[in-house]
């Protein structure tokens, strides 16, 4: 509670986490690469136009700084011309896109055209006794809590799976 941090990107996940983190935060500064964000309109001018944010663009974290207390800042660099500038936060959120890493699987399980896995019955996929959870499925909530939900309920349903078996 009212400690500075930053939140990296520039996507809705981005406009979304930065927008939340002002109800806790003194200060919230988003970090992106590029001056062109892939959010929406109606998340970015919520963002942009909050007092508590500031939003620096065509800056990458070269470096964390810290302490024996924890996190007390970033190194921030222009990819233009490798400039850099200390900011101070004892908080850092990486909101860098959602792709999942499902192209191992592909040919073998089937994925939508995002990649994400999808769901044959409950949390089987495709391929019978091969079940699935978390954020290589879950396209709308993507949240710690609920993949571990997802994860129970996939080790429930793997276990009936395998009872069935025998």
């Amino acid at each position: 509670k009212d400690e500075e941090v930053i939140v990296v990107g520039g996507g809705d996940s981005a406009m979304e986490e930065a927008t939340f983190l002002t109800r806790f935060a003194k200060r919230v500064t988003i970090v992106h690469r590029r001056d062109v964000f892939r959010a929406s309109k109606v998340m970015y001018e919520r963002a942009v136009n909050h007092e508590k944010i500031e939003i620096k663009t065509f800056k990458n974290v070269s470096s964390w700084l810290s302490d024996d207390n924890g996190l007390t800042g970033a190194v921030l660099e222009d990819p233009r011309d490798g400039s850099k500038e200390n900011i101070d936060c004892t908080g850092a959120f990486i909101a860098i896109g959602h792709k999942p890493i499902t192209k191992f699987l592909e040919g073998q399980i089937e994925t939508d055209s995002s990649g994400y896995i999808l769901h044959k019955e409950n949390t089987m996929t495709s391929k019978d006794g091969v079940f699935a959870a978390g954020d290589v499925v879950d396209t709308r909530y993507r949240q710690a809590i609920t993949a571990a939900g997802m994860g129970c309920q996939a080790a429930i349903d793997a276990e009936k799976w395998l009872e069935s078996q025998h």
